[in-house]
């Protein structure tokens, strides 16, 4: 099988990067008969960076906007249909619904372009995938009508042989470098108001034994919530808490990992997590967990995790002085390997058969991003007629469209063959929108491609496209694109 991973690239969500390169870790280390071919594809000059540090995860490294010349079986993952490829196969990926669980953590903005992102993702991939349960039944309960079949894929946490080779001297000249003790819980979180950090401070002012230590990574800031990192600051001058817990800010991954396999545990108190990274780690090294009782962490579970109430520091408290009065058995490093091999396997598996029902379902007259544009541009405007939706709403989906679309001079084109009949219910604004605004902001060369694109091969896909609810389309779809060029000429005064 030929899959194609899209490595998109944002430094406010190194998380999705990270989710990237795990899945083409993760599909490394199946059996030689069961690997697939993997293809990186790049969508910005910051993901090529990333492609070619990470060049051996995959057997080739192409740009996205070459999808379609590439033959590939399943392309993943899009968070957005303007990261959905033309010419194969694909899924979309909804990570949680954090923005309907604690909508305080976002603008209104924010929310309305997450949930009608995803909501066409629901509705129109070939498949979509989420992270947990707790997501798929989310998505279930917001879009009980959507179309694609819902697949949960639970993301391992992937580390290669030398970390649990590290020796324990290395472990120890990182700690002490670094300022840790010897014994310790650590807590990997970025410092966000919904990963709850206060709750440990406040549970260290009241633990007993007075080797209760917990070491936390990570920037200590939230602009969306400036004062939350002064609360943070405030409890760590509170004596008990301040020689009970070691902040380190942001570190290097590799001392991570060695503070990883020096602690006695892995301390998660989020409020809200769409499938635990930390979690998976502790998972990986075999490392027991002290959890804060949720949803997705109860479905993670991981061999040795005890849960607590994240509002409950007393209750915490109870537990941080039972772990370090006597801490949880973990496996060896040589044991840990060969879990979580296995628990890998699985899920790269897991993984190999969402991507063969992707490939089964898709239809290029359904699933092409043309199709889906063209029906969602009528979608939009009769959400906006009826009040589901704000106008920026709807120019963002456009905008985002439009972005797509000039990544693809030949696509848009084509994309005449579903918006430039006189049947479709937003001719001919949508070429004015859609085609028009995307060829001004085009450079000549790419112009002169949508000029001479070749619309023979749209014409099937389209005239069986769109039945509902954008109306089928009853002329050729090689007329109506041609149309649309002559349309354009005459805008642009070609």
């Amino acid at each position: 099988m030929r899959i194609g991973l899209r490595l998109f690239y944002n430094p406010s969500w190194m998380g999705g990067v990270n989710y990237v390169l795990n899945w083409a870790r993760a599909l490394r280390s199946l059996p030689r008969d069961e690997c697939p071919h993997v293809t990186l594809l790049t969508a910005a000059p910051a993901a090529q960076v990333i492609a070619e540090r990470h060049a051996e995860l995959g057997d080739a490294i192409a740009p996205f906007q070459q999808t379609s010349a590439l033959g590939l079986d399943f392309v993943y993952p899009a968070t957005q249909l303007a990261e959905a490829p033309f010419g194969a196969p694909w899924a979309g990926w909804i990570p949680d619904w954090q923005c309907r669980h604690m909508p305080e953590l976002f603008s209104r903005g924010e929310t309305a372009r997450r949930m009608l992102q995803y909501r066409l993702l629901a509705q129109h991939a070939p498949a979509c995938v989420v992270s947990s349960r707790m997501a798929e039944e989310d998505t279930a309960l917001l879009f009980p009508d959507a179309d694609a079949p819902r697949r949960v894929l639970h993301f391992p946490a992937v580390f290669p042989d030398e970390a649990y080779a590290r020796s324990a001297a290395r472990v120890a000249a990182t700690r002490a470098r670094l300022g840790a003790p010897e014994r310790y819980l650590i807590v990997c979180n970025q410092f966000w108001r919904h990963k709850n950090h206060l709750v440990v401070l406040e549970a260290l002012k009241h633990v007993r034994r007075d080797d209760v230590h917990v070491v936390m990574s990570g920037v200590v800031s939230d602009e969306r919530w400036p004062d939350y990192a002064d609360k943070v600051r405030t409890l760590l001058t509170h004596p008990d808490v301040a020689r009970r817990a070691t902040l380190l800010g942001p570190i290097e991954r590799d001392d991570q990992l060695d503070l990883l396999l020096g602690a006695l545990g892995v301390l998660q108190p989020s409020r809200f997590e769409g499938w635990s990274t930390a979690v998976e780690e502790a998972r990986a090294l075999g490392l027991p967990s002290l959890l804060s009782e949720f949803a997705v962490h109860r479905e993670q579970s991981p061999p040795g995790a005890r849960f607590f109430d994240a509002d409950d520091a007393d209750a915490l408290a109870a537990l941080l002085d039972d772990w370090f009065a006597a801490p949880p058995e973990r496996l060896s490093p040589e044991a840990a390997r060969e879990r979580q091999a296995g628990y890998v396997r699985d899920c790269a598996r897991t993984f190999l058969a969402i991507a063969s029902e992707a490939k089964r379902r898709y239809d290029p007259a359904r699933h092409d991003p043309k199709p889906i544009t063209a029906a969602a541009l009528v979608e939009l405007k009769r959400d906006l007629a009826d009040g589901r939706i704000l106008p920026e709403d709807e120019a963002l989906f456009q905008a985002n469209a439009r972005a797509l679309f000039r990544e693809h001079p030949e696509e848009l084109a084509r994309l005449g063959g579903y918006i430039g009949e006189e049947a479709y219910p937003l001719y001919p604004d949508a070429m004015n929108l859609m085609i028009v605004a995307s060829l001004a902001k085009m450079a000549p060369e790419a112009r002169r491609r949508f000029f001479e694109a070749d619309l023979e091969g749209t014409a099937h896909a389209a005239r069986s496209a769109l039945a509902s609810p954008a109306g089928r389309i009853s002329l050729s779809a090689i007329a109506a694109a041609a149309k649309t060029r002559d349309f354009v000429r005459r805008k642009l005064n070609l």
